[in-house]
């Protein structure tokens, strides 16, 4: 995600997309990362929130081996409130698992299946154990700018902490 949004706005006049992502070409944005709520201190996690704020779809496969997808699907806004908040998730199954992602059918899944609301809460920084995430959509919060850190620890004694910016 993060090498296609940099291609993105590198081939615009200015930059029009961020990525809270962790800042690492070794970091993916899926998994545990973002399953552990995706803290970054240098892309751009106090102005955005967490990544796990950023998701709006996640698709994955269960551990029953059905494949879901879902999403919030209702929320509310507050004055208080940095993120709408969350009231209700609607997940869809995939009722033709077949290899050609073009023949698949999602479908509303039956009642009393799995607990959407739950698990929407629960993958977005509750660490992995339902399954295995497959796909996630995010929200691109518009570029801020170029982000750096405050200061860098790089050594065994708070002398070695170099100030980046003021």
């Amino acid at each position: 995600v993060y090498r296609s949004v940099n291609m993105l706005n590198n081939n615009l006049p200015e930059p029009l997309y961020h990525v809270v992502g962790g800042a690492a070409g070794t970091v993916g944005a899926t998994g545990g990362y973002m399953g552990g709520t995706g803290l970054s201190g240098t892309a751009g996690m106090r102005m955005f929130g967490y990544a796990a704020d950023q998701v709006v779809q996640v698709e994955m496969v269960l551990p029953t081996g059905g494949h879901v997808r879902f999403s919030p699907t209702e929320w509310v806004n507050g004055d208080q409130l940095a993120w709408p908040r969350t009231t209700k998730v609607t997940g869809w199954c995939n009722s033709n698992p077949v290899e050609d992602e073009t023949e698949w059918e999602w479908e509303v899944c039956p009642q009393g299946g799995v607990n959407f609301d739950d698990l929407w809460h629960a993958v977005r920084g509750g660490v992995n154990g339902w399954g295995v995430i497959t796909s996630l959509e995010y929200q691109l919060p518009d570029y801020p700018g170029q982000l750096v850190p405050a200061a860098v620890f790089l050594g065994n004694s708070p002398d070695d902490i170099v100030l980046l910016s003021s």
